[in-house]
């Protein structure tokens, strides 16, 4: 069974210029994306075909690393001067399930650790692999990211990724990181709910604060056009050359809502 993955803002995701010798999955809850050197598709993880074709797409020899980006549960984050190893498991307990293995991760600039649960839905096709095998969780993608474009802004900055039937929100003050969460949403009026609920709760000032989409689509030029008139709003955009640090100039967004079996 075959899926399709459309595009969407739920997150923000580097669609990775793949380098000949890296093979690049992403894990959602119910399903995964591979990019390799020539073959991008999506699929559930129940297929027994198409993991049978990833299976052999990895087996490749030009392929010398696989790095699997996890979008599968919330992160717990934690200043990594404040971070305890002996007690991992813990930060996870009010966030999500701990049914899986823990990863960590650092962020670039060494000021966070990042605390989620591994997806292991793939592990029966990895656990054979020779290849190194790194793991990250989407929300250290982004922050690495975001953090090279605060360019020493003053004041709030509110960055949004947004899909159908959520947003995520991470919020800088004077180039620190401060917030990070999704919310679920129906429509357009909860969007902006949510949104200036949290502006509010950051001591923004509508008006004087502005807020940032990742990405700029026409699906939702609804919600665009209702904050705007609220707040100054702006856009990180498909064709900026902004994610050269990332092994790419372009945005990919994938949204589970907008799979179709």
């Amino acid at each position: 069974m075959l899926v399709q993955v459309g595009i969407g803002l739920q997150f923000l995701m580097q669609k990775i210029k793949t380098k000949i010798s890296k093979a690049s999955i992403y894990q959602f809850e119910n399903f995964f994306h591979l990019n390799s050197i020539n073959e991008s598709f999506s699929s559930s993880y129940s297929d027994e075909n198409q993991l049978k074709v990833v299976a052999n797409i990895l087996k490749n020899d030009s392929i010398k690393a696989i790095e699997i980006t996890h979008f599968n549960s919330p992160p717990s984050i934690i200043p990594s001067k404040y971070y305890d190893k002996s007690i991992k498991a813990k930060y996870l307990e009010t966030n999500s399930k701990i049914s899986r293995s823990i990863e960590e991760d650092t962020s670039i600039d060494k000021k966070l650790t990042v605390i989620y649960s591994k997806n292991e839905n793939l592990s029966q096709i990895l656990k054979n692999d020779e290849k190194k095998i790194n793991h990250t969780n989407h929300f250290t993608k982004l922050y690495n990211y975001l953090i090279g474009q605060l360019n020493n802004s003053d004041g709030l900055l509110f960055f949004i990724s947004l899909s159908d039937i959520s947003f995520e929100v991470i919020i800088f003050n004077n180039n620190k990181f401060v917030f990070f969460n999704s919310f679920d949403i129906s429509d357009e009026n909860e969007f902006l709910y949510y949104t200036f609920f949290v502006l509010k709760n950051y001591h923004g000032s509508i008006n004087s604060d502005k807020i940032i989409f990742l990405g700029k689509y026409e699906r939702f030029n609804k919600f665009y056009d209702l904050v705007s008139k609220y707040s100054k709003i702006d856009f990180i955009e498909d064709n900026i050359n902004s994610l050269a640090s990332h092994e790419s100039r372009s945005f990919s967004i994938l949204n589970e809502n907008n799979i179709r079996k």
